[in-house]
């Protein structure tokens, strides 16, 4: 059995997993695992990579048990190359297309002086 390398923490394991990783519950990858268990939740092991996949009005109990599993400290977030690698996985599974990289814009930003002054616009 393959070591889980990502925990996806929710409410809704079957959207979670479609709009995170573009599968369903029936082909999750071996090395992610959905939890929606409070318990499981709150006994989430210290380096354990997380996201938090949240769906509906208010809080639900699991976000309210990921809330306080976040407390204790121990929860990894991924880091922007935790991400890529999880961008080229989707991109990989469905047909090999690379991910797409956002377009510089056409447009330069506004120098800092033309922009609006906040306490002027506000006093």
């Amino acid at each position: 059995m393959s070591q889980i390398r990502l925990f996806i923490v929710t409410n809704d394991p079957e959207r979670a997993l479609g709009e995170t990783l573009g599968c369903a519950t029936t082909n999750a990858p071996v090395w992610c695992r959905v939890i929606s268990d409070t318990v499981e939740i709150l006994r989430l092991p210290d380096g354990a990579k997380c996201i938090g996949a949240w769906f509906g009005p208010g809080a639900s109990v699991q976000e309210l048990a990921w809330r306080e599993r976040r407390m204790f400290g121990g929860i990894i977030f991924l880091s922007d190359e935790d991400w890529q690698r999880l961008s080229a996985w989707i991109a990989k599974r469905k047909g090999g297309a690379k991910p797409a990289r956002p377009e510089p814009s056409a447009m330069p930003p506004m120098a800092a002086a033309a922009r609006p002054s906040l306490v002027q616009q506000f006093t």
